[in-house]
């Protein structure tokens, strides 16, 4: 029985809810961070240690789900999705930000486990529609900016008052159990179920080295990494500088990152088709460009719409180099070396972004905002370097035309 129609609603559907869950996350945890420490340099360390989890989980969720299959994986990370939700809460309810960090480094792990949403998309649908597929899947990032602010507002007003933010993160543990449920559902084609068996079986496995020594892999990582480099650099440190510099309201905060994750996920119901007709570097070329621009419109002020225009583009500009970046990885790896490259590819993405959303709260307290936007040329200076370099490559051996 063909079941791809079904698992694509499943996932988009899961996806929603697992960005709902990330959103809140994302949207309070520099705020909750500032709250318990008093310190604009430590906000950011939850968010940073969810993201070091996600890194150091990356592959050995990918390892677990060749072991014992996409589905089990999935319950399993949405299992971690409600211990984060339990220990947030009582972390914010008990004022104790140790307790606040371990839940969203539990949350990181969560994250580490759906990211392979996508590629469960490309194996479950034909080689004609893997482009689309993958489109539809992340669309559901969409709803999810839709739901996300409206929700965590209610929940926020209807429980644990007096306590900020309490309630808030009682949103996460709802939406954990909702993802069980979803995920219950999920059915995968024999011919995917027979191939996670064989992969089992003792195939030779690319070093290390051998991995990201391939121009597809290097590119595609490196296009990945940079867009989720900027993405969680900039808005990692956004509601900060929106709320306690800038003098905004925590409701104008919310709207900009409701409006930033919209713009990441609503050219995914076009994006695919884009890639079909004009091929992944021309796709990349215009993420990339459009990171570029977020970091210029950020430099022209410290309204509204500065912030707005910021976000948004960094959105579009991640959608497009992230998409068509998992679409080239898929050039990277056999069927039976998806495990280990996505794995390394997540480890890698997941490791550097890491990084940046530690340094940035302690870069907004010491740089600023707006240096803190002009160093964003130099990670677009990369990506430009790597995909030029992986172009040149590939020319060299199959002649002019790069799709």
């Amino acid at each position: 029985m063909d079941y791809s129609r079904r698992n694509i609603i499943l996932l988009f559907s899961s996806q929603a809810v697992a960005l709902t869950s990330t959103i809140t996350i994302l949207t309070y945890s520099a705020l909750v961070g500032e709250m318990l420490t008093g310190s604009t340099g430590l906000a950011t360390i939850p968010a940073a240690t969810g993201l070091v989890a996600a890194a150091l989980t990356a592959y050995p969720a990918s390892m677990f789900m060749k072991r014992f299959g996409r589905r089990r994986g999935f319950q399993l990370g949405a299992i971690f999705a409600l211990i984060a939700g339990l220990l947030t809460f009582y972390g914010i309810f008990t004022a104790n930000f140790i307790i606040f960090t371990l839940g969203v480094m539990a949350h990181g792990v969560f994250q580490a486990f759906f990211a392979f949403y996508r590629f469960t998309a490309l194996e479950i649908t034909a080689p004609r529609m893997h482009k689309q597929a993958l489109s539809y899947v992340l669309a559901g990032g969409l709803l999810a900016a839709a739901v996300a602010p409206t929700m965590a507002r209610f929940f926020e007003r209807h429980f644990y008052l007096p306590i900020e933010y309490a309630g808030t993160y009682l949103l996460v543990v709802f939406l954990s159990l909702l993802t069980l449920l979803l995920l219950s559902f999920l059915k995968f084609p024999e011919t995917v179920v027979q191939q996670e068996k064989d992969n089992i079986v003792g195939v030779p496995q690319p070093t290390l080295w051998q991995v990201v020594n391939r121009p597809a892999f290097l590119c595609a990582s490196l296009n990945a990494a940079g867009a989720y480099l900027v993405m969680s650099y900039i808005m990692a440190s956004s509601t900060l500088e929106i709320v306690e510099y800038a003098g905004f309201k925590v409701n104008d905060a919310a709207s900009i990152i409701q409006w930033h994750v919209a713009a990441m996920f609503l050219p995914a119901f076009f994006s695919g088709s884009l890639i079909a007709r004009f091929g992944t570097i021309k796709i990349l070329s215009v993420g990339i460009a459009s990171l570029a621009l977020s970091a210029l419109f950020a430099l022209q002020g410290l309204e509204l719409v500065n912030f707005y225009g910021t976000s948004m583009l960094i959105g579009l500009g991640w959608n497009f180099t992230f998409t068509a970046g998992t679409i080239l990885l898929g050039s990277a790896y056999s069927p039976a070396e998806k495990a280990r490259v996505q794995g390394i590819n997540d480890f890698i993405v997941n490791g550097l972004t890491a990084v940046a959303t530690l340094s940035s709260g302690y870069l907004l307290a010491t740089i600023g905002w707006m240096n803190m936007n002009r160093l964003v040329f130099g990670i677009v200076f990369l990506m430009i370097i790597g995909t030029v370099w992986y172009v040149r490559h590939t020319r060299k051996i199959s002649g002019p035309e790069i799709s």
